[in-house]
């Protein structure tokens, strides 16, 4: 049990074991008070504490000592704790997260249908143009000038074909932009029969319609088809427009320096606002825990700093008043 001297405040840690009857009395061997001690009854000690017998009159033992062990009781039932750091860093990732998969979801559900709306509004109009240009050729049977208009719209960007079929189904012009973009089997089919009728019929013409649209398959490629009708003359234009390079555009967009560049620049912006929040919010608390435990060992005139977020000030300006509070009290007992 603990005994403090009423005159000079000195402490003493007497084994209430050793006292005989109700009573004990032994001297302040600082300032020679008679200290009378009354023995407490029947108490139960705690689990967690553990006593030491020790002969009457002797010192309690050095503050520091006590107070280091149960600094280090404290410190080690804290430390099985997350640290808030971790909490940090899991908030920040999972944010991140977040707005990379709204981002995500927002490029592949939106950029994929403006950039074929793009495709199709082109080809359209590369059909109706090359429909415009040929409709007096058909009529005159020139089909030179066919031929050539033919070839010279299957070289613009992004087409594949242009093919122009009379009203007996014949292919009378038909051209490639690049016949080595697809499968061998394919490409010998062109050398040997020219434009494939079959696999234009993939998308045909209903019955009172003049304008038709369908995405086919041709030796290895998916390919924007689009047939006009020609009036007067019961023949039909196809043009067809790489639907891959959509695709292949958008993965280069993807896995592009560019895109790489910008993810990394904002990993590391991640980075260093975990960084300072982590300092803005476990420096003050470390420091505030240092100061503390600094308290417990009885250094009572150690002011505690305000600083970091205005909750960490509150706390900090909540253990400086308790810490006054018990300075005071002790100096009153030390009376």
């Amino acid at each position: 049990m603990l005994v403090i001297c009423e005159d000079c405040g000195k402490k003493f840690n007497v084994d209430e074991n050793r006292i005989r009857g109700k009573k004990a009395k032994f001297t302040c061997n600082k300032c020679g008070h008679i200290i009378v001690v009354e023995k407490p009854v029947a108490k139960v000690p705690e689990p967690d504490q553990e006593k030491v017998p020790e002969p009457e009159g002797t010192e309690e033992k050095k503050a520091d000592d006590s107070g280091a062990a149960s600094s280090a009781r404290k410190k080690n039932s804290a430390s099985k704790g997350i640290p808030i750091s971790i909490y940090i860093f899991l908030t920040l990732v999972t944010g991140f997260l977040m707005v990379s998969g709204a981002f995500g979801y927002l490029y592949f559900k939106y950029i994929p249908e403006i950039v074929n709306t793009q495709i199709e509004l082109r080809t359209s109009a590369i059909t109706e143009s090359f429909s415009g240009v040929i409709h007096k050729p058909l009529l005159l049977r020139n089909y030179l000038q066919i031929n050539k208009e033919a070839k010279r719209v299957s070289k613009l960007p992004g087409v594949a074909y242009a093919a122009v079929i009379n009203k007996k189904g014949i292919v009378v012009a038909g051209f490639f932009s690049d016949i080595s973009r697809f499968d061998g089997k394919f490409q010998k089919k062109v050398k040997e029969a020219g434009m494939p009728v079959s696999v234009l019929s993939q998308n045909k013409l209903s019955p009172g319609k003049s304008h038709a649209t369908a995405r086919i398959s041709m030796g290895g490629q998916v390919i924007y088809d689009e047939v006009v009708a020609i009036a007067d003359t019961g023949a039909e234009v196809h043009v067809g427009t790489y639907v891959s390079e959509v695709d292949e555009a958008i993965q280069n967009v993807l896995i592009s320096p560019l895109t790489f560049t910008i993810l990394g620049i904002i990993l590391l912006i991640g980075f260093v606002v975990f960084i300072l929040l982590t300092r803005a919010i476990t420096k003050p608390m470390h420091e505030l825990t240092d100061v503390a435990n600094r308290i417990s060992l009885g250094e009572m005139n150690l002011a505690v700093r305000s600083r970091g977020p205005r909750e960490m000030r509150d706390l900090a300006g909540a253990f400086e008043r308790m810490r006054q509070s018990i300075k005071g009290a002790i100096e009153r007992l030390s009376r």
